[in-house]
């Protein structure tokens, strides 16, 4: 018989491949805003260190000194000086509660004086009975020229009269103290957001609201997250209009076109909502 036909040999089992190792991908960063930036629409930490503690106002404006506490949630008294008039403002939790001023003019008495609400009488009577502890508006109240319960609301007055001169401040040096201090009998309940607004308001200076705000040809948006703030603030309808027509990007000329306002109220609205962060500056 013939020999059975040979076989080939049976081919060794081919070896595994090694494992490739895998590497996680690395996520995207976004690059991180400019120190001291405010992210319109993004609040801030809060009780985080304030960006600018001293300074000039020159440097900062006051509203921008403003929108630091309210989205830090600070606490403490944020104090101005020029010319050797000071200004402090008691914050807490990011809000305005308080104001003193050295300033003559800014007093109580002549306040109340330039509105009509005491007599010349009153104001001098008042002013020389004042003594160390006793403010002119209890003694105005002990003298029978204002009611007590009147006292609240003139007081309150007061406060943000003080608060509301400080935006006209151009310069000066300004800085910030942390803390709580001791609470006042009288504090206001204002939101912060509608203290920027009727501040700014108040502005009447052409170059500073330009500077603020930009050319005819710089556009708008409405911020991300601006609900939140806009639940804070009191609007009349007309500037209520300006932030719900930016729901798509529109330059300065378009916005002033389609407001009832006159364009420079629009262009002040425009820079209060900038600084609150319910709209964004695009460039």
């Amino acid at each position: 018989p013939l020999p059975s036909k040979a076989r080939p040999p049976a081919k060794a089992p081919a070896a595994a491949a090694a494992p490739v190792p895998t590497v996680a991908p690395v996520p995207a960063v976004a690059p991180a805003p400019a120190a001291g930036a405010v992210v319109p629409g993004v609040p801030l930490v809060p009780d985080t260190p304030i960006t600018w503690p001293t300074g000039r106002l020159a440097d900062h404006e006051f509203a921008d000194l403003v929108r630091e506490v309210y989205s830090r949630h600070w606490n403490g008294l944020l104090t101005l000086n020029h010319m050797g008039v000071e200004k402090s403002v008691r914050v807490q939790d990011g809000r305005l509660v308080f104001a003193f001023s050295s300033a003559r003019d800014d007093r109580l008495g002549e306040l109340l004086l330039r509105r009509g609400r005491i007599t010349l009488h009153q104001y001098v009577e008042a002013s020389r009975a004042m003594r160390k502890g006793i403010r002119l508006g209890t003694i105005l109240v002990e003298q029978g020229a204002l009611d007590a319960r009147e006292l609240v609301k003139v007081v309150m007055d007061h406060t943000q009269e003080i608060i509301y001169s400080a935006f006209q401040w151009t310069e000066g040096l300004y800085h910030f103290t942390d803390g709580g201090g001791s609470p006042e009998p009288i504090m206001l309940k204002l939101s912060t957001p509608d203290a920027i607004l009727e501040g700014i308001r108040r502005i009447d200076s052409w170059s500073r609201i330009e500077r603020a705000v930009g050319s005819m040809e710089t556009r708008y948006l409405r911020a991300r997250g601006y609900e939140k703030v806009l639940s804070e603030m009191t609007l009349s309808l007309e500037k209520l209009s300006i932030l719900t027509g930016l729901d798509v990007e529109q330059d300065v000329g378009t916005i002033c076109k389609s407001s009832t306002l006159s364009h420079y109220e629009v262009c002040r609205t425009l820079w209060a909502y900038r600084v609150i962060g319910v709209v964004q500056r695009l460039a």
